[in-house]
């Protein structure tokens, strides 16, 4: 049961420059008869108190703090939440900020500054613009609030909670049950004094009036405050229980009704004893509040109460079970006083205060290592040149361990993908591992830069670190001069046209961005011939070629990057020379001329088939040019023919009787330079006189040589027909009668035959003499008998004239429709048959 009470006849006790004040708050009531005994003198004050002591030399402390108040939900703008006052702080221009409010909020105003005095100052907390309380979202707001004095921080707690717009009163659940709230009290409590006081909930619509309805006629009074007091006379007798039954009435008359049982006990005359009267006790910090120290027990009294003596807000005692507990958290790194605390707890019966006992508890309380390293710079950035050497130093990290028991700390670092093996550490300091490359695709995907995290580690349980992110940006520089690769031999026809692309200059350049280099050709020809493209290189024709005037051109390409450092500087470019040859091709684009176009020669018709008559002297401008020759006129009875350049003849006729050929030539030869488009030609004329004259060939032998056979068997599967015996004779006659037939048709034709053999035979009997002729007639003459058969290797012997008349006829030649053989003269084209 809580209520609010005020005690008069306060004692102080004074022990020089210090001052124990006791403030009363609120208490919470165990009994119906409480006797408070300070020292040896008792209270008017008959209630459980929760006592808290402040040290009111030179601190600078919160008065009023930590405290619940309570604020309607509807309350608006600017409605007061609570006052408070801040003391003993000496600054003439401290700070108080409301730290942080749990749950999350804005809708308190941090608090306004009052000066009190020289060292106090009152301070006020309003509702901000933002307010919108509903007590049925949070019913309770937690503010922390810190106040700056000087170099003195202190911090302090402010309660509030939000209640709903209507209020009914309602009783206390204990209270108001069946079987009632219950207290006890001794029998020798003094007479009329508190033992008891009813509590609301909602004590809203003031007044409330309190009216007890048993037992009748009332033996205990109640006061308007809803006090419960004992009998005027006092208890007369012990273990006696006394129910109460009292009713609440608000100015609406809305109403709510309780129990009171009220146990009378007998005095108690035993003494009580704290088990250790001096206790050490080890506990580490940020164990949180309500973290566990020690438990203290006392003997002698089976209603015992708890409650320290010693001062203090970061420890509090359970009453009822005497353990001892943190108040908040305790971090040595903000409170390094924490580190060892002594307390004094008392013990006593809570009937009877007088019986009491004393311990001491000595509480230390361990660092934890619960805070990494701190460092300075937290995140490192900067740039340097890709020409950056190898152990440059880039940074120096600043770093402490801020926890009470600081220990070593020790430096590595993490890259990433693309600053692997990039950086080193040495201690606190930041070297370059390795080349940092600003020409690399890769590095360019992440803008040149190279990321990585320092982590910083300390030596403690568990260990704890702390990352700095690294970002070392690379920045260019023109290393790398441009390098030209093959081919350097170009090819381009004669006839190409304006514009036609050559080929393309291929040069590479490793600073990045990679490749980025410009062309330009140094000197050459006046008027230029060539163009090339200055960005990619690629050469074209500009203007005419002649391969008879111009076969190769040489051409000095100058190649010059454009990759400037990261302040562009012209002058230091890097340029590179590379020669490259255009071979220009031939295209046939010239007629062939002879020299002289003109010929006369004169020659004997006897003069051999294989000897040259004229030779023709013809050339082309184009040296790819193959040249032909032809004769395309003059050429009677195609007496004359071309090999190469040159011109030979065929047998010549001058027969008066016969073919008489012409004694002079004029032969017109065509000379080509291709057999392919485009073909350019010309003429030359060639004047051939000729003399007949008249020359015995001379008789020849030739050899035959009989290859010697050698007897080979070969072994083979005849396959055959075998038909009936009917087939064959049909066979047989129809055989027999063709064979007639075909003999008579040879007989009819070979008749007629004969006639004109004999006429042939007597015109060209006179010239015969050899027996070869004479074999021909005697053919000529019976043709049914075949001739007989020479052997291989026997040699015929040719025909040589034995008179003048065989001049008549010099060659002897087969008609190829007939077959038959005739003579004729070559110079007269006369024929005889055989």
């Amino acid at each position: 049961m809580l209520l609010d009470t005020s005690c008069s006849g306060g004692h102080k006790l004074q022990n020089r420059t210090q001052e124990i004040r006791l403030r009363i708050e609120q208490s919470s009531c165990i009994g119906a008869h409480l006797y408070q005994i300070w020292g040896h003198s008792p209270l008017n004050c008959f209630a459980f108190y929760s006592y808290s002591f402040r040290w009111s030399a030179h601190k600078v402390n919160f008065v009023g703090l930590p405290v619940t108040v309570t604020l309607p939900q509807s309350s608006p703008q600017g409605t007061l939440v609570y006052n408070f006052t801040l003391d003993n702080c000496g600054s003439t221009n401290p700070t108080v900020i409301i730290d942080s409010v749990s749950p999350s909020t804005t809708f308190f105003n941090n608090p306004t500054l009052t000066s009190l005095g020289s060292t106090a100052y009152g301070l006020q907390i309003t509702l901000s613009s933002s307010v919108d309380l509903n007590a049925y979202t949070v019913n309770q707001y937690t503010l922390n609030i810190t106040a700056t004095c000087g170099n003195v921080s202190v911090d302090g707690q402010l309660f509030v909670k939000i209640s709903s717009t209507n209020y009914v009163p309602q009783c206390e659940p204990g209270f108001s049950s069946q079987a009632g709230d219950t207290v006890q009290v001794y029998s020798n409590v003094p007479a009329s004094s508190v033992i008891y006081t009813v509590a609301l909930r909602q004590p809203n619509n003031a007044p409330v009036t309190y009216r007890m309805t048993q037992p009748f006629p009332p033996v205990f009074t109640i006061s308007s405050n809803g006090e419960v007091m004992a009998p005027a006379a006092g208890f007369t007798n012990a273990l006696k229980t006394y129910q109460l039954k009292i009713q609440v009435i608000d100015s609406l008359g809305i109403n709510c009704t309780g129990t009171l049982n009220v146990n009378v006990l007998p005095v108690n005359t035993t003494f009580l004893s704290i088990t250790m009267a001096s206790k050490a006790v080890t506990i580490t910090e940020n164990g949180g509040p309500n973290y566990f120290a020690t438990v203290m027990q006392a003997t002698g009294s089976s209603n015992i109460v708890y409650e320290m003596i010693t001062p203090t807000t970061a420890y509090y005692i359970e009453s009822g079970t005497g353990t001892i507990r943190t108040t908040y958290n305790l971090d040595l790194e903000k409170t390094p006083g924490l580190a060892f605390t002594t307390l004094q707890v008392r013990a006593y019966d809570m009937y009877q205060r007088s019986y009491s006992a004393i311990a001491t508890v000595n509480i230390t309380v361990l660092d934890v290592n619960d805070i990494p390293p701190s460092c300075s710079p937290a995140v490192f950035t900067t740039e340097v040149p890709e020409t950056t050497p190898i152990n440059q130093l880039l940074a120096s990290f600043t770093c402490t361990d801020p926890d009470v028991n600081s220990t070593k700390l020790t430096y590595s670092i993490i890259p990433n993908a693309y600053s692997l093996y990039s950086f080193r550490m040495s201690g606190s300091q930041l070297l370059v591992n390795q080349t940092l490359t600003y020409d690399s695709a890769a590095i360019a995907s992440v803008n040149f830069q190279y990321a990585a995290t320092v982590v910083v580690s300390d030596g403690g349980s568990p260990p704890l670190t702390t990352n700095i992110p690294v970002f070392v940006t690379v920045t260019p520089v023109n290393q790398y001069s441009p390098v030209c690769n093959g081919p350097y031999t170009f090819f381009v026809n004669e006839n190409a046209p304006f514009g036609t692309v050559v080929g393309q200059v291929n040069a590479t350049d490793a600073d990045y961005k990679f490749n980025n280099v410009e062309f330009s050709i140094q000197g050459g020809t006046n008027p230029p011939v060539f163009y090339i493209n200055p960005r990619n290189g690629e050469i074209n024709l500009l203007g005419p070629l002649d391969y008879e005037t111009t076969t190769s051109y040489s051409l000095n390409i100058q190649v010059v990057d454009l990759n400037d450092d990261i302040i562009p500087d012209p002058i230091n470019q890097k340029t590179t020379f590379c020669t490259i040859t255009i071979n220009v091709q031939d295209y046939n684009d010239n007629p062939p001329f002879c020299t002289p176009p003109y010929y006369m020669t004169t020659i004997y018709s006897t003069l051999s088939t294989l000897a040259n008559v004229q030779t023709v002297t013809c050339n082309d401008k184009d040296p790819t040019s193959v040249l032909s020759y032809t004769i395309v006129g003059g050429n009677i009875n195609n007496r004359f023919y071309m090999l190469g350049n040159t011109v030979r003849h065929n047998l010549f006729s001058y027969n008066n009787n016969g073919v008489f050929d012409p004694l002079t030539f004029e032969l017109l030869v065509l000379v080509t330079d291709s057999t392919n488009p485009p073909q350019y030609s010309t003429t030359a004329t060639v004047i051939v006189n000729v003399i007949p004259w008249t020359t015995t060939q001379p008789t020849t032998t030739s050899t035959t040589t009989t290859p010697q056979k050698q007897t080979r068997i070969v072994n083979g599967t005849v396959t055959y027909w075998q038909p009936d015996v009917w087939f064959m004779v049909v066979l047989t006659i129809t055989g027999v009668l063709l064979l007639g037939a075909l003999s008579l048709l040879a007989w009819k034709l070979t008749k007629g035959c004969t006639v004109c053999s004999s006429g042939a035979k007597d015109a060209t009997q006179p010239l015969l003499q050899d027996s070869s002729f004479t074999d021909v007639e005697k053919t000529a003459e019976a043709p049914k008998e075949p001739p007989p058969e020479q052997p291989p290797n026997k040699e015929k012997k040719d025909i040589a004239p034995l008179s003048p008349l065989s001049l008549q006829f010099d060659g002897r030649a087969q008609d190829p429709v007939t077959g038959r053989e005739y003579l004729f003269n070559s110079h007269t084209g006369e024929r005889r048959w055989l």
